[in-house]
């Protein structure tokens, strides 16, 4: 069978000032006998909302020689071609101004092309090879992507591995190292106050970590591209490379390489767990529209889990930073009121409409695939550790679905049979409490594999201990009334239901104007007056409300939060410590046990 004539693209620059480019698609005589119609995605895998990235293109025009055809647009994001007995060429102007790693950003200085976001496609025709070239662009810049070069242009092989290969030129650096007979590169864009060369071989390690438990690597050459830019951070997974962005100004402090390491872990990690292990839903995909499933706690959650086992196992991280970033989470979770509104499966479902467009009240109502979903593959890798008594964990489920499934499609009920193939558990009570159902989060499990105990702390109980002697301090640290308040002044962000201050009716987008009759013009300043009288006593609150100022009196009670810090238990046993070093590729955080001693 012949294969399908290209789609032949070029990108032209049009005014990099104003960020704007040309694309110029000519479209082969096969595709358009009958007519066809062209579409824009409106969204990228990776990042589930419908961006409508229609709203970016104009001046669409139909070529046919130098006579301009008529084209007739259906919908916000589609035109009916007509017949043709000859190519056609079709030419748009594009606008991309917004640095992320799902959107077009074109300036002076460089451009990032993320392709969902600037191709249009021919419906029911995704199979048909596109062929990418750059005109006209500043002299001395260069392109990088993860898509071979042939014959000048850049080739994909359909526009589903179109998409999935975004494109940087400009003047960037860059590094490369070999690893398991792949060759790794990575791009540098934007300036920074970090070390490049420990960004490599911090990379190298990890990327070596990660592949020793698929036992290799899927791809013979893959891209890190990373672009730095003032108070940002995120990453969007590919099949052969990933798009990172990190804050310029992050690497003052080791911290900011940690979280680096981590982002880096994570997306990689991707390639594996989402880009080809993955629920049939996503891939091959339908650009017009949301593709839901219930699966994203295990390609996001996990993932988020297995950035730290990477990490650790890299020894690019220590131990130290992890059992925080941990217990912060667990803090997180614990605390939020959506934990018992929402699963993970419906949270992961609802991802298009809830996750990536929250509301005032989302705190309440809903929970992160993220963040629930990486405490949810803790208590996992805790679960199957403690069955198999240590011999297997997270990694082993991954690398066992790896050989068996590959990138054949994978199901819930493959991932189920696999945890009680390697715990020798039935899947079904963990499933109901953290996965389809909405269970409080039980540390035992921790205890019981790792040796790691989850201590709670009181408010009062964290404070310095040169605060805990002043009564006023103990007072105000006891003191709640249920009211979480902006960072940029005293405005109502959320009210935990149920709380003093939910019953008192204050609600989201108020503004506390005074309280006991002093003025609030910060968040601090209405915190501290509030919690000033202690548990027990009540608040005298001056609001304003869409301009309407009103007077309430709010009860101030004791406070039920409570944050967690990770203890490593001295008396762990030589199974648990074992799990842990398997695991994380350290040895046990706690004093080690002494000769002559049994634990």
């Amino acid at each position: 069978m012949a294969k399908p004539a290209p789609i032949r693209a070029i990108l032209r620059p049009l005014d990099l000032f104003q960020h704007l480019f040309e694309v110029e698609l000519t479209l082969p005589t096969e595709a358009l006998a009958s007519g066809a119609v062209v579409a824009m995605p409106a969204w990228t895998p990776g990042s589930y909302l419908v961006r409508d990235y229609a709203r970016f293109v104009d001046r669409v025009r139909l070529q046919e020689g130098r006579r301009e055809r008529p084209l007739e647009k259906l919908d916000k994001q589609r035109w009916q071609l007509p017949a043709s007995k000859g190519d056609l060429t079709l030419r748009y102007r594009v606008y991309g101004n917004d640095l992320t790693v799902r959107t077009n950003h074109v300036d002076a200085t460089h451009a990032q092309i993320i392709p969902a976001a600037t191709f249009l496609y021919l419906e029911g025709q995704l199979d048909r090879p596109v062929e990418v070239r750059f005109e006209g662009f500043p002299s001395d810049w260069k392109v990088a992507t993860a898509l071979p070069r042939k014959q000048g242009a850049h080739f994909a092989k359909d526009f589903d591995t179109l998409v999935d290969s975004p494109f940087e030129l400009g003047a960037f650096r860059t590094r490369s190292f070999e690893a398991g007979g792949t060759t790794f590169e990575l791009v540098f864009t934007g300036r920074h106050n970090g070390e490049e060369g420990r960004m490599a071989e911090a990379t190298r390690k990890i990327v070596e970590a990660a592949g020793a438990i698929f036992g290799g690597f899927p791809f013979n050459r893959y891209v890190f591209f990373f672009t730095f830019t003032p108070k940002l951070r995120g990453g969007l997974e590919h099949k052969d490379c990933t798009s990172l962005i990190a804050d310029s100004h992050a690497f003052d402090r080791v911290e900011g390489y940690y979280a680096l390491y981590q982002l880096v872990a994570h997306e990689f990690f991707h390639a594996w767990n989402v880009k080809r292990l993955h629920d049939p839903i996503l891939g091959p995909f339908d650009y017009s529209r949301e593709n839901p499933t219930k699966m994203l706690w295990f390609h996001e959650g996990l993932t988020s889990y297995m950035e730290h086992v990477i990490v650790l196992r890299a020894g690019v991280v220590p131990w130290a930073h992890t059992s925080k970033e941990l217990a912060k989470c667990w803090s997180e979770q614990v605390q939020r009121p959506g934990r018992l509104e929402q699963s993970l499966e419906e949270s992961s479902w609802d991802a298009w409409i809830r996750f990536y467009k929250q509301h005032e009240f989302s705190p309440n109502s809903s929970v992160s695939y993220y963040d629930k979903g990486e405490m949810a593959a803790w208590l996992m890798d805790a679960t199957l550790r403690e069955g198999s008594r240590g011999k297997a964990g997270l990694a082993d489920l991954f690398a066992r679905l790896w050989t068996r499934h590959g990138e054949a499609g994978l199901t819930d009920a493959d991932v189920r049979r696999a945890f009680q193939e390697l715990s020798g558990k039935d899947p079904a009570p963990f499933w109901d409490a953290y996965i389809s159902g909405r269970a409080e989060l039980d540390a035992t499990p921790l205890r019981q594999a790792f040796g790691l105990a989850m201590e709670a702390r009181a408010p009062w109980e964290a404070l310095s201990a040169e605060e805990a002697k002043d009564p006023a301090a103990q007072r105000r640290a006891r003191a709640w009334t249920g009211l979480v308040l902006a960072s940029n002044g005293p405005t109502i962000q959320n009210v935990i239901p149920g709380s003093p201050a939910a019953r008192a009716g204050l609600s989201f987008g108020m503004e506390l104007l005074a309280v006991d009759g002093w003025r609030t013009t910060t968040a601090a300043e209405a915190q501290r007056s509030l919690a000033e009288p202690g548990p027990g006593a009540k608040v005298r609150v001056l609001a304003a409300d869409r301009g309407r100022v009103f007077e309430v009196d709010l009860p101030v009670v004791e406070s039920p939060e409570r944050t967690f810090r990770l203890v490593p238990e001295a008396q762990a046993g030589p199974t648990q410590r074992a799990a842990f070093a398997t695991s994380y590729g350290q040895s046990h955080p706690s004093a080690p046990v002494k000769r002559g001693v049994r634990r």
